[in-house]
């Protein structure tokens, strides 16, 4: 059962270094509130978009006569009731709000777009990611919440272009899976609309995650073709095979039946 979330006062994890410089502004809606400094909002977590992570995990379907979807019609290429499965992640209705979600095909703040832990030095720390969802290391969950760029993904293209014309190494902000903010554009419906900021800010359309993934394979697997179109107008090429991917954009959109995003790469001419 999906429960509400509050999130409270929360120090971006990213701007430690210009903590004294930020104030805190007013929610007046669903993440309008969110400013380039601290941030208050609530969400109810039964009306929150969900961040769909489709692809990145196992390919093997332990029930072959049986084919699953998400809500938004995306095919799930592994079987969320496989075994050993609920051992892992736990029961229907009973998952960890900031792991993974294999009923859903879904992910929290731990395993993507999350603050990171960092040492006394500001480096990253690098180590086992949340869940062990990913067995190869990343950038540790600092049980935060969510970066402070992948809130104002969700909060929409205007917000992300105010935060980075004050900070615009935030471009390249590094959160749990190794997401950067492109990444997380390509996460949910209305992240992708924050694309072409992005693109305009110059962030690197080829920066892969702790899966071998860029921007376009996430776009591609959750059928998101208005961001997927942004980053291929950009120059990134859907039918690109990236050393540590275990497929190219459009191979993920076929496998995960991302009709829409298919339509637009064959509009583009990048899909026959």
């Amino acid at each position: 059962m999906l429960r509400p979330l509050l999130l409270v006062t929360i120090l971006p994890c990213s701007l430690f270094p210009f903590a004294n410089s930020l104030l805190l502004s007013n929610q007046s809606a669903l993440y309008r509130g969110l400013t380039s400094s601290l941030i208050v909002f609530s969400v109810n977590a039964n009306n929150q978009e969900q961040a769909y992570i489709s692809g990145s995990g196992s390919s093997d379907n332990s029930d072959n006569n049986m084919e699953h979807y998400r809500k938004d019609g995306v095919k799930i290429d592994y079987d969320p009731y496989a075994k050993g499965m609920a051992e892992k992640y736990g029961l229907p209705g009973n998952t960890d709000n900031e792991g993974f979600d294999p009923y859903a095909d879904s992910v929290g703040a731990g395993i993507y777009g999350g603050c990171v832990e960092r040492d006394n030095e500001g480096n990253i720390v690098i180590g086992e990611q949340y869940q062990n969802h990913n067995n190869r290391p990343g950038p540790v969950y600092d049980g935060r919440g969510y970066s402070l760029m992948s809130k104002a993904i969700h909060a929409g293209p205007e917000k992300v272009t105010e935060i980075l014309k004050d900070y615009p190494e935030l471009k390249e902000e590094i959160s749990t899976g190794g997401a950067r903010p492109l990444h997380m554009c390509g996460m949910s419906s209305n992240g992708q609309l924050s694309t072409q900021s992005l693109i305009d800010a110059k962030a690197d359309l080829y920066t892969q995650d702790t899966y071998g993934y860029t921007a376009l394979h996430r776009m591609a697997s959750n059928n998101l073709e208005v961001g997927g179109e942004a980053l291929v107008r950009a120059g990134h090429d859907p039918n690109m095979k990236m050393e540590g991917a275990d497929s190219t954009p459009i191979e993920i959109a076929r496998r995960s039946r991302a009709i829409q995003f298919l339509m637009k790469m064959q509009e583009l001419g990048h899909y026959d």
